[in-house]
């Protein structure tokens, strides 16, 4: 098969097919006008596959409501492999695909299974995965197919997925590499018109050509046609290509006896349905499949197989957008019924249910609840956009009250859980009518509101909206009305008001301590964040204890936002034992179960306690896995932003850095995070002072400080930037004004009493840099001493590099040399170039010259390498590793083999070791 002037689409195709015998994986989008030739690029490398396996599907506009109908008919022949996969990713795509019972799991469980089974299936031999029409395809298939296209590797799988210009919008922020198919050049018309047997004189097809724009399926069509009148087909005033193929296209399909037409009405309402049920349908309309005749012998449709199949999708599109209303209403009526003969299982009353919707007019309470069934049917196997788009529908089929409004209701709910929150918010608005004489559903209305709210608009409106509703049902409801207060204080924890946040959580705790339960463990906790940033820390570890046993024995996937506030509380509290204990359960069980939803706030907190605690490496890996995985699954994540920018702050990757504070600001402004510039500017004050701009230091960390204040920010350890303040002013040579911050910082350090050991040894840190008297080694000694008990080697070493400094400047080299030495070790264990830069400058001065840097684990591996590294050395198998990466077992041997080479190890032990090694 040859395609004219296509010569650079198909050396693109066939480069991605000799990667893939290689071993090596690829995707493309193939986009562009109805009729280009996609369709022919795709059968194209088909052809050119040879030896690798092809998996194919095409979207359906009828199936595209069908959740998982197009995953469905492109996994078929490779679901013996559903084995090999981790046992809750099989079950998840099981019950999707509806091979299994249905599985509740989260929204992107199906996506991580699609991959796990791709990549299993490719052991075997390499995969060409072909989308034909993926702007029809389902919103739960699409999705897993793009999550997996993202993330192969080393595989040997091509995905190529063809879509119409222009592409739908979760293909077209897909990030995958695309080719827009344009119109043929001239003299590829020309040939293309000789090879097709068609003569035209040069005047007509250079009208044709300017026409249709080289479109070639309008050079293939509309010729067929000049025989009768040319200037009708082709005028001197050139149209949209889609008008010429359109009006061509219906002249044949006009040409066709009545009962025809009516006929191919109902194939197209089935939108290439399968043969049984055309028959059946069209029994219901009078007619039988001999109506179709005529419509063969044009080659309009054509039998394939089991499918009634047309020529090409526009010629449906005219068959069916051309007939009368009351006319497709009937053919969507006769299909339904068809299939209710049928009754062979849930897609047949998928389907059933969305032919009597589109036939319906008015309301109908029929197709409502066949809708509602559906949607409930979508949403037991993980397809919470198709679950949530017909409860909509059902929903704009009821009257007015309560059926409509649990319709809604429910629609919104599971666009919230398919992460579109914005739909969902105007759908709780429309309901709030239906729900008005039910206080209790009102209540639940308004709560899910308010939580729609508090991350698509300004949060304040939804703090007041949640604690007035709360008010309103605590008497009928005080559990809901406690769990809507705790829900209160997460927007005033998202603009910086402490205060506010610390009132909701009271309140909330106050109500749930007569209720227990979920209620009760919800309230504890959010009221324990509260007060520890405030900084009365024995309230909030009290707090935390009363919940810490509820908080063991759930289910860490079923209470993760509770795991998640509460290891952030631990790890402020400097325990990060007890953070870790929680959050590690939460980790494993997300990796597990492959919720990803779950998975990058988890590890946004993980980098942040190995952050604190020196684990810099693993810091790294888990900082940007979470960026990653939330931008692959398009999930907000401002958090996992910032703590990724200050690992990069005190690497010394400073347009990294500043790149991810800008995109962590940016979330932050949209979705009205006001306390996000505080912790965004502690990470570039870090950066200007490792670097030693002190003077930009200063501006920053000055603006920080009126920040945290005017928040009531009042924990030292929720934003560490008071000692890089003090520090900076002091290097800046503003003595008094470092003096004056220290001493504001002794007065506000613990609120009632207690002080960490990280901040009991920056303030002694800092009170040794202003010490000008014999009494600087004490505050060294004792910074040093606070240091070990916290378990923080970069403030171990910043101490010894301030103690070093001194001692040189006192002309005390020997003394100097010994504590400058250490600093320097740590600072390149951790891979603190900027700082490690400064140590050996002041060694230098010492007269010692240091030895050439080495490069540690974090300036010779990629983070996925380092990932891969850390979970192989801690004990995992390729495949174990694999599952928990969401990575293919050969991509994780093809990044083991780069992290052998760079490192010089041959074995998981000495991989080991040599990670050890890095951390000092």
């Amino acid at each position: 098969m040859e395609l004219l002037d296509r010569e650079g689409e198909c050396a693109a195709v066939d480069a991605l097919l000799t990667q893939a015998r290689a071993g090596r994986s690829g995707a493309l989008v193939l986009r562009g006008d109805p009729g280009i030739g996609k369709s022919s690029l795709l059968r194209w490398a088909v052809e050119r596959a040879g030896d690798v396996l092809v998996l194919q599907a095409r979207g359906f506009e009828s199936e595209s409501e069908i959740a998982f109908a197009g995953l469905a008919d492109l996994l078929r022949p490779v679901l013996g492999h559903l084995g090999a996969l981790p046992a809750p990713q099989s079950a998840a795509l099981a019950g999707a695909l509806a091979v299994g019972p249905p599985v509740r799991a989260d929204r992107f469980t199906v996506c991580a299974a699609t991959l796990s089974l791709l990549a299993a299936a490719a052991e075997a031999q390499p995969l060409l995965v072909l989308v034909d029409d993926a702007h029809w395809l389902d919103s739960s298939s699409l999705e897993a197919v793009l999550f997996a296209a993202r993330r192969l590797g080393a595989e040997g799988v091509v995905v190529l997925l063809a879509t119409r210009d222009p592409a739908p919008p979760g293909l077209a922020a897909s990030g995958l590499p695309e080719v827009v198919l344009r119109g043929l050049a001239r003299a590829a018309a020309r040939e293309l018109g000789r090879r097709s047997g068609t003569t035209l004189a040069p005047d007509v097809f250079d009208r044709l050509y300017d026409a249709t724009a080289g479109n070639p399926l309008g050079l293939l069509e509309i010729p067929a046609l000049l025989g009768e009148e040319p200037d009708a087909v082709v005028p001197a005033v050139p149209l949209p290509p889609g008008a010429h193929l359109e009006r061509a296209l219906r002249r044949q399909v006009d040409r066709l006896p009545g009962e025809t037409r009516a006929a191919l009405l109902v194939a197209a309402a089935g939108d290439d349905a399968d043969l049984g049920l055309v028959a059946a349908a069209l029994a219901r309309r009078g007619l039988d499949l001999g109506a179709l005749s005529p419509a063969e012998e044009r080659r309009v449709v054509r039998v394939h197989g089991d499918r009634v199949l047309f020529r090409h999708p526009l010629l449906r599109g005219v068959v069916y957008h051309d007939a009368p209303v009351g006319e497709r209403a009937a053919a969507h009526r006769a299909l339904a019924a068809a299939l209710a003969e049928r009754g062979d299982g849930a897609q047949a009353a998928d389907l059933r249910a969305w032919h009597l919707a589109t036939a319906a007019v008015g309301y109908d309470e029929e197709a409502a609840a066949a809708l509602e069934q559906a949607g409930t049917r979508a949403y037991r196997r993980g397809g919470y956009a198709t679950a949530a788009h017909a409860s909509e529908r059902a929903a704009g089929l009821s009257p007015p009250g309560p059926d409509r409004g649990r319709r809604l209701l429910k629609a919104a709910k599971w666009w919230q859980l398919a992460g579109r929150v914005r739909r969902a918010g105007r759908l709780l608005a429309a309901a709030l009518p239906d729900v008005a004489d039910d206080p209790v559903r009102r209540a639940e209305v308004q709560h899910l509101r308010g939580f729609v709210q508090m991350w698509r608009q300004a949060p304040p409106p939804a703090q007041v909206l949640l604690q007035a509703e709360a008010e309103r049902v605590v008497h009928l409801d005080p559990g809901r009305a406690a769990l809507m207060h705790a829900d209160a204080a997460v927007p005033c924890f998202m603009t910086g008001d402490v205060v506010q946040a610390t009132a909701a959580a009271r309140r909330a705790h106050d109500l749930a301590v007569g209720v227990g339960g979920t209620p009760l463990l919800v309230a504890t906790v959010v009221l324990a964040v509260a007060e520890a940033t405030s900084g009365h820390r024995h309230r909030a570890r009290a707090l935390l204890l009363e919940a810490d046993e509820a908080l063991r024995a759930a289910r860490p996937l079923v209470r993760a936002q509770e795991v998640v506030l509460a290891a952030m509380a631990w790890g402020w509290l400097e325990e990060p034992e007890r953070a870790r204990a929680l959050v590690d359960r939460l980790l494993r069980e997300a990796r597990a179960a492959g919720a990803l939803g779950v998975l990058p706030y988890a590890l946004a907190l993980v980098g942040d306690l190995d952050f604190r605690t020196g684990r810099w490496d693993s810091a790294y890996a888990c900082a940007e896995e979470s960026v990653r995985l939330a931008d692959e699954t398009r999930q907000a994540n401002s958090y996992g932003l910032f703590f990724l920018a200050r690992m990069e702050a005190v690497l010394g990757l400073e347009r990294a850095c500043t790149e991810h504070v800008e995109r962590a600001l940016d979330v932050a402004d949209r979705y009205g995070i006001g306390c996000m510039p505080t912790y965004t500017g502690s990470a570039l004050g870090l950066l200007h002072l490792g670097a030693g701009r002190t003077a930009q230091a200063v501006e920053e960390l000055r603006r920080v400080r009126a920040l945290a204040d005017a928040q009531g920010l009042a924990e030292a350890a929720v934003v560490p930037y008071v000692p890089d303040l003090v520090e900076a002013l002091a290097r800046a040579g503003d003595r008094d004004g470092a003096r004056a911050e220290l001493g504001a910082a002794e007065r506000v350090a613990g609120g009632d009493g207690e002080r960490g050991a990280w901040l009991a040894g920056a303030l002694a840190r800092c009170r040794g840099l202003l010490d000008a008297g014999a009494g600087a080694e004490a505050h060294f000694a004792e910074a040093l001493a606070h240091h070990e008990r916290a378990g923080s080697p970069f403030d171990r070493a910043r101490s010894l590099l301030c103690q070093g400094e001194r001692r040189r400047r006192a002309r005390q080299r020997a003394e100097a040399r010994a504590v400058l030495g250490e600093a320097l070790g740590l600072f390149e264990a951790l891979g603190a170039r900027p700082w490690a830069e400064r140590a050996r400058t002041e060694l230098a001065a010492t007269g010692l010259v240091p030895a050439a840097p080495g490069t540690g684990a974090l300036g010779l591996l990629t983070p996925q390498e380092l990932q891969i590294a850390l979970a192989v050395s801690a004990g995992a198998s390729n495949q174990e590793a694999a599952a928990a990466l969401f990575l293919s077992r050969k991509t994780v041997e093809h990044h083991l083999s780069a992290v052998y080479r760079k490192t010089g190890v041959a074995s998981r032990r000495g991989l080991g070791a040599w990670l050890a090694r890095q951390q000092g």
